[in-house]
């Protein structure tokens, strides 16, 4: 009998944990910068859910209004009726419930904010960052998470995240890992490498002066320096992504990924590449450094509450003291350009 009452348990448990949030995303307007979401919670019982927007995304230590693009918001049961539901602050939207049900969430997005690296969609493609696309409910946090895209005819999509059963679906173990893992999609020019049995990828999105084998072969030798400073690997799998723009500037470090930002003519000179190859080697370093560690107030991420540290002066203070450390251990740059860097830095400080 204490064999039964084991196993049922057992099952029981197996059953919750795969439970999974399936979000899809829904592109046929990127002139007008829209995107149609859903989002299809498994079965609850509880009175309402609280359906919620990030206020702020990891890598960029501020209060955002991520939840400002979102309207034609609309909840469902099981059945496909409609749910009451009620706004209760800017990024919670709380859905009422009569009984045990699946719901269903539909909202539009307005995505047009490329700088912030949280949402941009237009005619040739889309940065998605869940952040400012994706509402998680925290009961639904920790289940795993599927994400389909529904986008043009002859678009690619990359991701962190681990590929679904089609091109344009990724999968995660949970929020906090989608969360993190951003998804480039549109017309792009994409590299891909192994270097000391890792998977890398290069995705570039936009027109620009860059030189995309130099950038590949360079890449290859900065992730082989990871070794100087740390003793293992914290991924399988990294993807470098890039925009050439004509505005946004700036850089996100994620995961396994990073999205960096340059102005599209701002590549082929050797300073303007060197600043280039300094961001990704900054980056890269924050896969260790505020990645697979972090000061101790970050953890866990509060997406609603700022997360408050005294230390976000040494995650990239020693971020950038590494950046150059492996940039002159990789030879990408030698010593006078080091020396220069730091004059520099100096000189704008003091």
């Amino acid at each position: 009998m204490k064999k039964i009452l084991v196993a049922a348990a057992l099952l029981l448990v197996t059953t919750v944990a795969k439970a999974t949030t399936y979000y899809q995303l829904s592109i046929d307007q990127g002139a007008h910068h829209l995107g149609d979401v859903s989002v299809s919670f498994d079965k609850t019982g509880q009175s309402y859910i609280d359906a919620k927007f990030p206020a702020w995304r990891t890598g960029r230590y501020d209060i955002l209004n991520l939840a400002n693009g979102v309207r034609y918001f609309k909840a469902t049961d099981a059945q496909g009726e409609a749910l009451k539901w009620q706004k209760i602050d800017k990024s919670t939207w709380r859905i009422f419930l009569h009984e045990p049900t699946n719901v269903t969430l539909s909202y539009q997005v307005y995505a047009n904010e490329l700088g912030l690296r949280a949402r941009h969609i237009d005619d040739t493609h889309a940065f998605i960052d869940a952040s400012g696309f994706f509402m998680y409910s925290e009961a639904a946090r920790n289940e795993p998470v599927s994400v389909q895209l529904e986008v043009p005819k002859g678009w690619r999509s990359v991701s962190g995240m681990n590929k679904g059963k089609n091109p344009h679906q990724f999968v995660a173990p949970n929020y906090d890992v989608l969360v993190d893992s951003p998804i480039e999609t549109g017309i792009n020019e994409l590299h891909s490498f192994t270097v000391d049995n890792r998977d890398y990828e290069l995705v570039i999105w936009g027109e620009g002066n860059y030189d995309s084998e130099k950038m590949v072969a360079d890449l290859k030798t900065l992730v082989q320096t990871g070794h100087v400073v740390w003793d293992e690997y914290p991924y399988e799998r990294y993807v470098f992504m890039v925009h050439a723009t004509s505005g946004a500037r700036g850089a996100t470090e994620h995961l396994n990924s990073t999205i960096i930002q340059r102005h599209r003519d701002k590549f082929a000179k050797r300073e303007d590449y060197l600043g280039f190859i300094a961001t990704a080697a900054h980056e890269f370093i924050h896969t260790w450094n505020v990645k697979a560690y972090r000061p101790e107030g970050m953890v866990p991420y509060d997406y609603i509450a700022p997360n408050y540290t005294r230390l976000l002066w040494l995650a990239e203070g020693s971020t950038s003291y590494l950046e150059d450390h492996l940039l002159l251990r990789s030879g990408l740059m030698t010593n006078k350009g080091s020396l220069k860097t730091w004059l520099s830095v100096l000189t704008v400080t003091y």
